[in-house]
């Protein structure tokens, strides 16, 4: 089945692998959504605004690598990084 949507306790288990990132500051949205046995995730974080854009791409990078490592059976992840307001 593709397209449907993660339980809500997924969601919460990915902000909290996340918010573990270094540089995150907080998790704006979540959207994981099941594809077969697997997630795809697509997820905004929020990282200091006066960060450099390689330092805002390498958090991505970290974020992305810790999801799809994690014990959650995460295919992908689609990172986005926004300023914190």
């Amino acid at each position: 089945v593709l397209d449907v949507a993660a339980p809500r306790e997924i969601e919460d288990r990915i902000r909290t692998v996340a918010m573990a990132i270094g540089g995150v500051l907080g998790v704006d949205l979540v959207r994981a959504r099941r594809s077969g046995l697997v997630f795809l995730v697509d997820i905004h974080v929020e990282v200091d605004p006066e960060l450099s854009v390689r330092t805002g791409h390498r958090i991505a990078h970290d974020v992305k690598d810790a999801l799809i490592n994690s014990d959650l059976p995460i295919l992908d992840a689609l990172v986005h990084v926004e300023p914190k307001s």
